[in-house]
């Protein structure tokens, strides 16, 4: 692998590895490396397996608001992934500076849900949507492009969700039910989308507390601040719009990503 690809510079740390960014001597081109070593992961075995399965799942997923896989296997280092690499700002690092302006809401609602209808559509549930796991490019001719990232902990609509995956995502952006246990589906997602809106909209999470199970409270009893006190300038459509993504039951949300962005393009949130 280190004779095609020459590694520059680490770009983020995860649980299992590194990402890096990289140069892709055969094509001339940047690229992001996902690499899990040994000495990184307590089971390398499972941890590859992992990787793979991840790559598999978005690999199959060719869609502009979603990264692109160029690559991947294993070679005497650990198993690895090949990505393209996307250029710009994670969400979180866009929120540190403030909330966003209508314009890059409205991007990032439309492409967001874009990128999550193509992935439900071959049947993979992303499980760990959060400010992190969206990137934010800005266009030379004007405008951002959206791209989802990480499918580390994805499953497919046929396994049902994996429970045990499901409890590795970020508390504050994870539904009640996975707390639960319960049935995940592509509504699950919605929900933690739902919740970065409202957090792209006050830089707040809409279920809050001093510790991580003060936050699994607040999800379970739907403690949720409300979005209309905290931006009293928002439209009462957008507001129930974003409230309808986060609602406390699977049921009450919107069926499918299709179904949430009709509803913001039309008014029709319910």
């Amino acid at each position: 692998m280190n004779e095609r690809y020459e590694f520059l510079s680490p770009l983020a740390e995860g649980g299992l590895g590194t990402v890096f960014k990289a140069r892709d001597r055969q094509l001339g081109r940047e690229v992001a490396i996902k690499r899990i070593r040994a000495d990184q992961a307590g089971n390398v075995g499972t941890s590859v397996d992992a990787l793979i399965r991840e790559a598999g799942h978005q690999s199959v997923l060719q869609h502009p608001n979603i990264v692109a896989v160029h690559e991947a296997g294993v070679d005497d280092e650990g198993g690895f992934i090949v990505m393209e690499l996307v250029p710009g700002e994670t969400l979180e690092d866009v929120l540190s500076r403030g909330a966003l302006n209508v314009a890059d809401f409205d991007a990032l609602v439309r492409q967001a849900l874009a990128g999550l209808e193509a992935a439900h559509a071959a049947g993979i549930i992303h499980h760990d949507l959060k400010p992190e796991n969206l990137m934010l490019t800005r266009l030379p001719a004007g405008g951002v492009q959206v791209k989802l990232l990480d499918f580390g902990l994805a499953t497919t609509v046929q396994e049902g969700g994996d429970h045990q995956n499901t409890l590795h995502g970020s508390v504050y952006f994870m539904a009640p039910e996975q707390f639960e246990r319960a049935g995940v589906d592509v509504r699950t997602d919605l929900y933690a989308l739902g919740c970065v809106f409202y957090y792209a909209l006050t830089r707040q999470h809409p279920f809050d507390g001093e510790t991580k199970p003060q936050v699994v409270v607040a999800h379970r009893y739907h403690r949720v601040a409300s979005l209309a006190a905290l931006r009293p300038d928002l439209a009462a459509n957008l507001v129930h719009w974003v409230e309808w993504l986060i609602n406390r039951q699977p049921a009450d949300r919107p069926a499918s990503a299709a179904a949430a962005l009709h509803a913001y393009e039309t008014g029709a949130w319910a």
